[in-house]
């Protein structure tokens, strides 16, 4: 017995086995319960959604002995129709019958009844290839059909088909089908055939089907036979010139580092392997798509393409403006690959472009980070003690104040700190901040300073300053109110091992002061590295 391939041994047999278009199929059988059937259809969108097993499941519901809509697949009718042998239900290829005298020698037929079932049907597929002339030698039919028959038109391209004749049908939009309901089918199938496969080998198929069931499971096909009647994801990848998810990844990160050499060795090793680079840039498209979605829902469920640990690789190494700039790229190259006649210098010179895009002068800023702007100078402090147990003894017990007299340091002072700021040691107190505070956030007594100060973070730390940034402007000037000063010093003096003046900067001050930072060095005007004393007013 020959082979018979999936997607025709596993076209659905009823309506409970059509994966997707669950709209469709309820309206339709509706229809077939109530008895309110239409005299034309049309079903229309793209390959492979089911517009053809839909129309073939329809003219079988409504021919079923069973009645009511139902499909009992056992009646003479349900039989017939299975075996693409019902004498009432007429498919008709309308690209190769697509001319007026064909169309004259179907309208001839339509006027005899039916021979087994309750109505004719006729199904007309790609319907948008018939001629204008066949167009209205139909329409007359349409126009005034007999009561048993009805036709089923179907096509990828409906704005093709005359209005006159869309006008008289009943139009069903076929959708993409979902990728999860692709998927379950699939792995249906597999399970039925009994046929070993790694479920990461499906996401490619599934990718490159588009919402299209049919490729799916012609593809389906094609891996198990390149595969030896197993399916794994290496093979799939190779077979179809699908680079992997971790692959495309690498990729970005390459990019985000401006690391060119590495971005054209990944592009030569895709383009020697035999890659669809114009499918890998819709996939690239697709992940910085999710990043954009990500970057302003925070949500993981609203992604498509990337999997949570490649988002947690990606999510901080481009900003929304970057995001959008190479999805432009993107774009552009994409239709560019239509009508160029050398797709690999295209695609070689789209690298270059997201490699050597620009940045705005916030993005420049905000990725300056105080570690990369403080410079390393070697303060002389006390030998480290081994951090024990934090026991603190307020001098004034009392609420902490949200009014009063603020301690102010200037901005030639703050710059001085920021030259003589001990990198190392901001790192180690950046690192264990938390550690330290947490404890201390429960206590009755002082528990109102010490979570204050967790909303912190340590951002400059000389010999007797420690300078902190928050967020809001409310809680850095909390700290700085001079009645608030002793205790929150007593704190950090029991953290740090030493006292120190505690100053907070809002976030506002901060990048203020940072970029008056980078202005006075690349003109070397920084004040010179000196100790610095704080004196409380």
């Amino acid at each position: 017995m020959s082979y018979k391939v999936l997607y025709r041994k596993y076209r659905p047999s009823n309506f409970n086995e059509v994966a997707g278009q669950k709209a469709i199929v309820q309206t339709l059988s509706n229809a077939l319960k109530t008895g309110k059937i239409s005299h034309a259809y049309l079903f229309t969108g793209p390959r492979g959604t089911g517009k053809t097993t839909m129309a073939k499941l329809f003219a079988k519901a409504i021919n079923c002995e069973k009645g009511g809509g139902e499909i009992c697949n056992q009646c003479d009718n349900c039989v017939s129709a299975n075996k693409n042998a019902h004498p009432d239900i007429i498919e008709i290829d309308a690209a190769s019958n697509n001319g007026v005298e064909e169309v004259r020698n179907l309208i001839e037929k339509v006027k005899f009844a039916p021979i087994k079932g309750k109505y004719k049907v006729y199904i007309i597929d790609e319907v948008h290839m018939m001629s204008s002339g066949a167009f209205n030698a139909l329409l007359k039919t349409l126009e005034e059909p007999p009561a048993h028959v009805i036709f089923i038109l179907a096509t990828t391209e409906p704005h093709k088909v005359l209005p006159t004749i869309l006008s008289r049908c009943q139009r069903y939009d076929f959708a993409k089908i979902e990728d999860s309901a692709i998927t379950d089918y699939l792995m249906g199938i597999l399970d039925k055939e009994g046929i070993n496969y790694d479920s990461k080998a499906l996401a490619p198929i599934v990718s490159i089907a588009d919402g299209g069931m049919r490729d799916a499971l012609m593809m389906l096909d094609q891996a198990l036979s390149y595969s030896n009647k197993k399916l794994i994801e290496k093979d799939v990848l190779e077979l179809f010139g699908v680079a992997s998810l971790e692959e495309k990844t690498n990729l970005l990160i390459d990019i985000a580092k401006k690391n060119t050499s590495g971005v054209l060795a990944r592009a030569n090793n895709f383009l020697s392997s035999g890659l669809d680079i114009k499918r890998l840039t819709i996939s690239l498209l697709e992940i910085l798509k999710d990043l954009l979605i990500y970057h302003t829902t925070k949500e993981v469920n609203l992604m498509t393409s990337l999997k949570e640990i490649e988002l947690r690789k990606l999510e901080n190494l481009f900003s929304i403006h970057q995001l959008n700039e190479m999805i432009n790229v993107l774009l552009k190259a994409e239709a560019d690959f239509k009508i160029v006649s050398n797709p690999r210098s295209l695609f070689e010179i789209t690298l270059l472009k997201l490699v050597t895009l620009e940045q705005t002068p916030e993005e420049k800023m905000a990725e300056v980070t105080p570690s990369t702007i403080f410079t390393d100078v070697k303060v002389e402090e006390k030998p480290k003690e081994k951090r024990e147990e934090i026991k603190i003894s307020l001098k004034e017990d009392k609420q902490l104040d949200i009014e009063g007299d603020m301690n102010r340091l200037d901005d030639n002072t703050i710059i001085k700190l920021m030259v003589s700021g001990n990198k190392d040691e901001r790192v180690d107190l950046m690192n264990h901040w938390n550690v330290y505070l947490s404890p201390l956030a429960s206590d009755p007594k002082i528990g109102k300073y010490a979570s204050l100060l967790m909303d912190a973070t340590p951002y400059v730390i000389a010999r007797n300053v420690l300078l902190l940034n928050y967020d809001f402007e409310r809680l850095a000037n909390k700290v700085n109110i001079k009645t608030n000063q002793t205790n929150i010093a007593s704190i950090v003096e029991a953290i740090i091992k030493r006292k120190v003046f505690v100053y907070a900067l809002s976030r506002g001050e901060e990048i203020r002061l940072r970029k008056l930072f980078l202005n006075l060095r690349q003109i070397n005007k920084l004040p010179a590295k000196e100790e610095v004393t704080i004196k409380e007013n």
